[in-house]
């Protein structure tokens, strides 16, 4: 695994749920929740249907994923990209899949969308009592909270 698939790995690692957000034919901007199903190099992989919106937003065009795990946040510049790929459906589907989708693994609509990341921004909170300390600090010394760690990778 490369340095930045690491990367990308350790920052979404643990979550399994992204809002992806992608741009209508009139411009605008246009989220829904997706279950992340892998993580495969700088791509984060998702099963949909290729006659749904989602797909038809995302296929060639940048999208967003905001990805929120206990107190780190972590928001995915990327491209779409819609693919048949029926051994990866067939290696990926579980009951999700069948609850949201209709035919199986072997449905011809039912795709596999990829996320190609460029770029990742994160903020990585201590959590619970360490914000309530640095906040209390902050107004009693003056100065700003340190509320965790926070950068951008290039993918």
């Amino acid at each position: 695994m490369t340095d930045t698939a690491q990367t990308l790995a350790d920052l979404v690692e643990g979550a399994r749920f992204a809002m992806l957000t992608s741009t209508d034919a009139a411009g605008g901007l246009v989220s829904r929740p997706m279950t992340i199903q892998e993580i495969d190099g700088n791509d984060l992989l998702f099963i949909t249907q290729a006659s749904t919106d989602v797909a038809q937003q995302s296929d060639g065009r940048a999208v967003n994923l905001a990805i929120v795990e206990d107190s780190r946040w972590v928001s995915i510049a990327g491209t779409g990209k819609v693919a048949e790929e029926p051994e990866t459906k067939r290696r990926l589907w579980d009951a999700a899949n069948d609850a949201f989708t209709q035919g199986g693994a072997d449905n011809p609509d039912n795709v596999v969308l990829r996320v190609s990341a460029d770029s990742a921004e994160y903020w990585d909170s201590p959590g619970g009592l360490a914000i309530v300390f640095d906040i209390v600090k902050a107004k009693v010394t003056g100065e700003t909270p340190h509320s965790g760690d926070h950068g951008t990778v290039e993918l």
